[in-house]
């Protein structure tokens, strides 16, 4: 899957909008029993990584999506693919397996 966006560009320098967005990142993106907090890191670190980023947000315009979810495949291989991501627990490779289903029904 794929999603092009297409819009104005604006930089953020406010220190607290970046910090809530990087703690939302950690919140999403660490495991669930992850004992790492951003809240928990020294603040100098947390100042001197703020100086390399350049954080943005983008007011969209236009938006194109593409599904290829190996719709070009026999339906037996698209079968197999389904239950490899369905053995897993990442939520991500379930979510995929579910919309490779719905293309072959």
């Amino acid at each position: 899957m794929s999603i092009h966006l297409y819009g104005e560009m604006e930089i953020v320098e406010n220190p607290n909008v970046i910090f809530n967005s990087l703690n939302d990142m950690v919140n999403k993106y660490e495991i669930a029993d992850s004992s790492y907090k951003l809240k928990d890191v020294d603040s100098k670190f947390i100042e001197g990584m703020n100086n390399g980023i350049v954080a943005f947000k983008i007011n969209i315009t236009k938006m194109e999506v593409k599904a290829k979810l190996s719709q070009n495949h026999p339906v037996e291989r698209q079968e197999l693919i389904i239950k490899r991501l369905e053995n897993t627990s990442n939520q991500n490779n379930l979510q995929i397996a579910s919309l490779i289903k719905k293309n072959i029904q």
